[in-house]
This record gives structure tokens, C-alpha cells and sequence, in this order.
């Protein structure tokens, strides 16, 4: 049962609201018990900061990158670079990886099964030999025609000094946005956490650098970042020598390759972000996320589009990092997910909403540009090597805005149990210090539920 209330006429909604209790009369909700004690002191915790609340707080390029890229535009046309990055952003986010041959002989096998149904077999069978040469003939056309149409024409896109800039433009604030929200999870979520490596797989202008260096600056001492675009690479460090390429970079240690290192080398930190759908094969996307796997010796992090496309490319990485069973490879799901089990969005066939999140990120500050904040949706998983300690996974996970409704809130959980669910909180039935309705993460609620009398 999925209650939304968004449509709902008001003659309707009593009879919906009786529905949902009689579905949720066995649920029980309470806040954990350390959680309520620290609300209970006189100047302890407010309910609204509790340890499951982590707030982000929204991120724009530092002013520094912000000057630089105007720098380095010098020249060019601002409006014709501006039009480019609004097409390279539209062209990515619109993105499918490439058709696997598997998929292809499938969509074959089904197109010529069509066309041999607009003439019976008892009508081709009369044709003469004459007759037989057009309708194959006429075949052969139908049968590109209709693949074109039905496959995603995928080509890897190659950027050249250009195409590197339009790259910096419109998507370096978008990236920088969504990393660092990335990131500050990691680090209000495991303080100890100091790390002293990044690789960062498809740099391209360097931004998870940029991000990274914002919160660890201190304690990284090494910068190792791969591109397969030369002009990326050297974009990247322009940018951190300030657009003047005798100045020295304002990083120590960055180092700038084509490929990912043979060596055996551990990072603690290591990153692919919107790479993937570059990779020509399904088979290449493995042998690339298990490479950067056995490279970690910390947290993987993978981001791609918030669309479906994306969301599935995601998963898989994170399907297949946790059916590793070497004992060196073991890892767990440290972010978004509460759990290891199977994606209930993925693993729902009626339900095609891809796991996303939304980021409001502000554009580049350039002449005669519009400084409108800008939203974008994106999807992604961290991973931890080892097995998972953190007790803070048993908590659900507020994979939706919550709806916030006249005297109650309708929670939209992803929970430990692989389930997603929605509750209905109100300050009359649960008490103030579990209404919150605006929360990002419920993490001082306990949920004890039985979930099989609840299902969507």
C-alpha cells in the first residue's frame, strides 16, 4: 500500500487515512533511547539536531576557480560557450550506455519477427523469386531503420581544448555541488576519517580534487588523477596555477595520468564520478570498478546521472563490489542505502523512479550570463572496505522530500530490511521529539516494524 495524498480529494482522504492505520496498527515508532535521553536534559539535544540529521548546506565554486575560469575563457564568445554548455548538459543527462551485443540481437531477433508478421508465411510462399528479393530487400531497410530508432547511437565523447572549457563551464559547478554534499556525509558520519590519498578516476577538470581539497586539504598529501583527454588533464592543472602556466599550482603533490596505474598502490580515497557511461562495454565498466576496488584502501565513491540509465549504472558497480568474497575485497554500502540487500527501486518492475537525489548548485558567474540557481538530480553509492560496524545502518533512509501535510508528514524510507515504505508522522499520535518532518535521514528513529504486513 502506497499512500499519497497529493490528488486526493478532501471527501476522500478520511477513508484513506482509516486504510493506512488498519494496514500500520502493528508498527510501533520510537526514537532510540540515548537519542531520547540527550533531548530529555535541560540543554541537551534538540530534537530537529539529533545525531541522524545531517545537514548541506548548498556549495558554490570557491571564488578562486570562479576567477580562474574567467581568466582562462579569455576570449570566446561567452553566449556561444554558455549555448554549448546548456547542449553538453542536455547530451549527458539524456546519456545510455552502449547496447551490450546480447541486447542487440534481442531487439534484432524481435524487429524481424514484426516485419515477418506483416506478410504470413502462406503469402510469402506464393511469391515469386522476384517478389521474395523485394520483400527482403524491403526487410533489410525496415530492419535499420527501426534499430536506429530503437538504439541508443553511443559514441565516447572526445574532448578537445574547446570542448574542455564548455566542460568547466557548465559542469564544474553542477559536479562541485554534488561531490561536496557527497563528501561532507563521509565526514560527518566517520570524524576519525583523515585521508592521506585521492585517485580520481575520469578527473576531467579536476573537480573532485577541488572538493576533496576543500574538506581534507591538511591531510592529503597526494593528488592522483586519470583522464583519457590530454586537454582535460592540462585544463586542470591550468586551473590550479590560477590560469598563468608559469605560476606554481596552489596543490602540492597532483599528479596527472591517461590510465589508471599498474602498480598496487592503496588510496584512501578513491573516486568516478559521471565516467562510467564513457566506458565502451559492460565488461569494461567491471574490469575498471574492480581495479579502482582493489586500489581502495578506505572509501570507493561512484556518481553518475540521476537518471535511470544512471541509477542502474550504480547499482551494478554496487552489485558487483559486494559479491566480491576474497577476504581483501570484502566491502559494504556506507551510503545512500541501510543495507547490502538487493535496490528495491531497481528490483521493483512496476516501479521505473530511479534511485536519485536532487542539488541546487549556482552557475558560473560569467558577463552576461543569468545567475539563477539551478537544480539537477544525481545517483550514487559509497563503499567502505571491510565489513560494516556502523550501527547507524539499522536506521531508515528519507529517499524522497518529505511530504509535509496539514498536522502530519508522510515519510517516503528506504530501511534496513531492503524495503522501501511510507509513514505517516503526527505530533498528536508520535510526540514533538519524533516530528521532524523536514529531516534528511531519520537516524535517531528505531523503527520496529513487521514489514511483511506492509508492503508497497
Amino acid at each position: 500500500m502506497k499512500l499519497c495524498l497529493r490528488n486526493v480529494s478532501n471527501a476522500t482522504k478520511p477513508f484513506l487515512f482509516k486504510e493506512f492505520r488498519r494496514y500500520t496498527s502493528k508498527f510501533a515508532v520510537k526514537v532510540d533511547e540515548t537519542v531520547q535521553k540527550q533531548i530529555e536534559v535541560e540543554g541537551g539535544v534538540s530534537p530537529r539536531r539529533h545525531p541522524g540529521i545531517i545537514n548541506f548546506n548548498r556549495e558554490s565554486l570557491p571564488e578562486r576557480i570562479q576567477k580562474t575560469l574567467k581568466r582562462i575563457v579569455g576570449d570566446y564568445p561567452v553566449k556561444g560557450l554558455l549555448n554549448d554548455c546548456k547542449k553538453l548538459n542536455q547530451f549527458i543527462s539524456s546519456r545510455h550506455p552502449p547496447a551490450e551485443d546480447f541486447e542487440i540481437n534481442t531487439k534484432i531477433k524481435q524487429i524481424s519477427e514484426e516485419i515477418d508478421e506483416m506478410m504470413p508465411p502462406e503469402e510469402r510462399a506464393n511469391l515469386d523469386e522476384e517478389g521474395l528479393k523485394r520483400f527482403q530487400k524491403r526487410k533489410e531497410q525496415l530492419m535499420k531503420r527501426r534499430m536506429k530508432e530503437r538504439t541508443f547511437a553511443w559514441k565516447p565523447i572526445q574532448y578537445g581544448s574547446y570542448e574542455s572549457i564548455v566542460y568547466a563551464l557548465g559542469r564544474g559547478p553542477l559536479e562541485y555541488a554534488v561531490l561536496m554534499r557527497v563528501l561532507h556525509e563521509i565526514r560527518e558520519r566517520d570524524k576519525d576519517f583523515k585521508p592521506q590519498s585521492f585517485l580520481d578516476f575520469g578527473s576531467g577538470i579536476g573537480t573532485g580534487m577541488w572538493s576533496v581539497s576543500s574538506l581534507w586539504k591538511d591531510s592529503i598529501y597526494e593528488y592522483y588523477n586519470v583522464d583519457s583527454s590530454r586537454y582535460m588533464n592540462d585544463l586542470s592543472e591550468l586551473i590550479l596555477k590560477e590560469g598563468n602556466a608559469n605560476q606554481q599550482m596552489t596543490l602540492r603533490n597532483v599528479f596527472y595520468r591517461q590510465f589508471l596505474p599498474a602498480l598496487e598502490t592503496k588510496y584512501d580515497l578513491v573516486l568516478s564520478s559521471y565516467s562510467l557511461f564513457e566506458l565502451s562495454s559492460a565488461h569494461n565498466r567491471h574490469g575498471a570498478i574492480l581495479n579502482l576496488w582493489k586500489k581502495c584502501d578506505g572509501y570507493l565513491i561512484i556518481v553518475e546521472e540521476g537518471s535511470r540509465r544512471g541509477s542502474e549504472l550504480v547499482n551494478e558497480a554496487r552489485d558487483l563490489i559486494l559479491s566480491q568474497e576474497d577476504h581483501c575485497l570484502v566491502g559494504h554500502v556506507f551510503a545512500p542505502c541501510p543495507h547490502d540487500s538487493i535496490c528495491p527501486r531497481l528490483s521493483n518492475t512496476d516501479d521505473r523512479t530511479p534511485c536519485n537525489f536532487q542539488i541546487t548548485y549556482t552557475p558560473t558567474k560569467l558577463e552576461s550570463s543569468k545567475h539563477k540557481d539551478l537544480t539537477a538530480r544525481f545517483s550514487y553509492v559509497v563503499l567502505k572496505k571491510g565489513l560494516p560496524t556502523d550501527s547507524t545502518r539499522l536506521w531508515p533512509r528519507l529517499v524522497r522530500p518529505t511530504l509535509v501535510r496539514s498536522k502530519h508528514s508522510i515519510c517516503r524510507m528506504c530501511t534496513s530490511e531492503g524495503t522501501l515504505t511510507e509513514i505517516i508522522f503526527t505530533q498528536s499520535k508520535h510526540g514533538s521529539d519524533r516530528y521532524f518532518p523536514n529531516d534528511y535521514y531519520f537516524h535517531g528513529i528505531h523503527m520496529s516494524f513487521v514489514w511483511d504486513a506492509f508492503r508497497l
